[in-house]
């Protein structure tokens, strides 16, 4: 007799968290591209709001509450929309950030920053305008980041240009850049040492790129089918 099979997860549910527990009041970025549209460190996260100057909200995650445009403070300073973020995995307060106007800025968020009070309520403050670096090399338009997982300086860009970057934020200074993708970058990742970086591009090559000498170590061509973006992740420690 044929029989259903019924699934082990039907009932699980999640509940609702509390308005009180909530952070709102959010007009986001309508950018869209192959970014993550929110990113945390232990401390902070950030978002990207709409608006002209490439405005991001950092608030707290142990403080909930409503954010009031115009009022509630934020990060801004370049002259064009963020497209990408990250934090840095070894600085819980520096914030680095990629935008339409081909530049990335690194941001130190203050100890004291408190955009929403302890009952929830915005509260008033000085923006973030001031920049602590300013990362300028790429042709266009920067499209994503990464931080390098055990050096605590070097950070990855890829951009519109057809380009990766290696930065060290450090002294402001260009590493090494690789040239050898035909098409848009979907993605950029650091293996477990950081000894390489795996890229997946919109010609469905993903490209292991030695981060030392730039050069393409190994490459599977045509790693799927289809028109949506190709992502990459690496399982386990060997790289």
């Amino acid at each position: 007799m044929f029989k259903i099979r019924t699934s082990k997860y039907r009932h699980v549910f999640c509940d609702a968290p509390k308005t009180e527990s909530t952070h709102t009041g959010f007009r986001l970025s309508t950018v869209t591209g192959d970014q993550q549209y929110i990113k945390a460190s232990t401390k902070y996260f950030a978002v990207a709001l709409f608006g002209g100057g490439g405005a991001v909200y950092v608030g707290r995650h142990d403080r909930p509450g409503r954010f009031v445009p115009g009022h509630t403070p934020t990060l801004h300073g370049h002259a064009g929309a963020i497209l990408d973020f990250e934090w840095n995995p070894f600085d819980d307060t520096m914030l680095a950030t990629a935008s339409e106007d081909t530049t990335i800025k690194l941001w130190s968020i203050p100890e004291d920053w408190e955009p929403i009070a302890a009952n929830g309520q915005s509260k008033k403050g000085t923006d973030i305008e001031e920049s602590l670096v300013d990362l300028v090399g790429h042709a266009k338009k920067v499209n994503l980041m990464r931080f390098h997982p055990t050096a605590a300086n070097v950070l990855a860009s890829s951009s519109s240009d057809y380009t990766v970057k290696l930065w060290d934020i450090e002294t402001s200074q260009e590493l090494s850049t690789f040239e050898e993708m035909q098409d848009l970058c979907q993605d950029i990742v650091w293996d477990y040492k950081g000894d390489s970086y795996a890229t997946a591009c919109k010609d469905k090559s993903v490209r292991f790129i030695d981060a030392r000498s730039s050069k393409v170590g190994k490459m599977i061509k045509m790693a799927h089918d289809g028109v949506k973006g190709v992502k990459v992740c690496y399982l386990g420690q060997s790289g």
